[in-house]
């Protein structure tokens, strides 16, 4: 019986190392910004494995719904100047999607439950 018991250790592991393998792991955020007139919703996300740091422009969750994805660019906030383009979108049950197109060797991530939240893609 103590075998068995192994088992459950030994999934749990595998699961670890196989939810960690996602070329991007991080956080992705909704940040309500007033620059000036007017107040607005901004995409940001925050690389876990290289720290670094983006800001994806104004997005509108009511309006960026699948199959009415928003595109965005993001542009990299921490030292590196790495730009590139995602889609972003807000499923009818509010789950937060962001399609990496590529970028970072990443593909689509999401998360459920509200936001800040990890995602990996």
């Amino acid at each position: 019986m103590k075998t068995l018991s192994i088992i459950p250790a030994a999934a749990a592991t595998i699961a670890l190392f196989a939810g960690s393998s996602a070329a991007f792991w991080g956080q992705l955020n909704l940040v309500g910004r007033c620059p000036g007139e007017g107040c607005f919703t901004y995409l940001t996300l925050r690389d876990y494995n290289t720290g670094s740091t983006y800001d994806c422009g104004i997005v509108n969750p009511g309006y960026c719904n699948s199959p009415g994805k928003c595109t965005n660019t993001c542009t990299e906030t921490s030292p590196g100047g790495y730009n590139f383009n995602v889609q972003y979108w807000q499923t009818s049950d509010g789950c937060e999607n962001v399609d990496f197109l590529g970028a970072l060797d990443a593909h689509h991530g999401w998360c459920c439950g509200g936001v800040p939240c990890d995602i990996g893609a």
